[in-house]
């Protein structure tokens, strides 16, 4: 009851954050002292990113009177001190990012995709430094303050199963894409009926299939891994991986004109990680890693 109540709180601070951190975002964008790539990014991010990244806050938020009310010790009985961390981190970066790279290579040589930037070194160093940070925040927030607190309370695979969905919620928590929220019709109450709008779209089976299955399928992937090595090294290099090589190929290719997002649905969607085989290649890296950690797993 309290991890639902946790669940709840965290949907509706979300829902009252997101238009405060859009406006707050917009007016920094335009401040001298932040011009360049950090202004150019709040400049263009639209409400539904903000919306993300204020459900990832308000579940920061919310989770320090959970841990209160659990009365749990500081000291974590699931977390160990992992004598493989480095092979951990570099091999789960390489293992997801090298697999879904190519995926996409794939994408382009059978014209499913076509390059539009050519390569660049700088914007791949900001992205490696993006997937850096974000992986290191999320699996900290999921896979190591949330999952070890529900797995105190819960079963292995009930605590695997609620983190994954709450995971593979927040990372969705966008609008359809018929409905595009522009900057101007923010208003105090959008955050809300954007939760009205996703849920709503979990009636349709084709984003079931072609979407939150892969993002589930993640959630999964990067929880199991925490649990298997006892530590959080395997699953930040695994969803820093996805994240670089997701970002790197956004920037530097393009769906033609002539295709449209929902031409290869479900099994190929408008980027990397939409539809059937996005998802085939996500179980395919979990498979591989669970094959390579079998010799390098924390001793219970």
């Amino acid at each position: 009851m309290k991890l639902l109540s946790w669940l709840g709180c965290t949907v509706v601070l979300g829902a009252i954050l997101a238009p405060l951190i859009f406006y707050l975002g917009k007016w920094m964008a335009d401040l001298p002292a932040l011009e360049g790539y950090l202004s150019a990014t709040l400049k263009r991010s639209d409400f539904d990113r903000y919306f993300n990244r204020a459900m990832l806050l308000a579940a920061l938020i919310c989770i320090v009177p959970l841990l209160r009310s659990l009365k749990l010790g500081r000291k974590s009985p699931t977390l160990k001190a992992n004598p493989f961390w480095k092979s951990h981190f570099l091999g789960g970066f390489f293992l997801a990012g090298g697999i879904l790279l190519i995926l996409g290579c794939t994408y382009l040589s059978l014209g499913i995709f076509e390059s539009e930037n050519s390569f660049n070194f700088r914007m791949a160093g900001k992205f490696l430094v993006t997937a850096l940070v974000v992986s290191l925040l999320e699996e900290w927030i999921f896979r190591g303050l949330l999952l070890d607190v529900v797995l105190r309370t819960s079963r292995v695979f009930l605590a695997l199963f609620f983190v994954t969905f709450f995971f593979a919620l927040v990372h969705f928590l966008k609008p359809p894409d018929t409905i595009d929220v522009q900057d101007a019709d923010v208003k105090i109450t959008t955050g809300f009926w954007m939760i009205g709008q996703i849920f709503m779209h979990f009636g349709n089976p084709v984003f079931i299939a072609s979407e939150f299955a892969t993002l589930f399928a993640v959630g999964w992937v990067l929880g199991w891994a925490r649990i298997r090595s006892c530590s959080l090294w395997l699953s930040i290099g695994l969803h820093a991986g996805w994240v670089f090589s997701y970002e790197l190929y956004r920037y530097h290719t393009l769906m033609p004109k002539r295709h449209s997002p929902e031409l290869f649905l479900p099994f190929i969607g408008s980027d990397l990680k939409s539809g059937l085989i996005p998802l085939a290649t996500v179980c395919m890296t979990g498979v591989i890693a669970a094959i390579w950690l079998r010799s390098r797993q924390c001793k219970s």
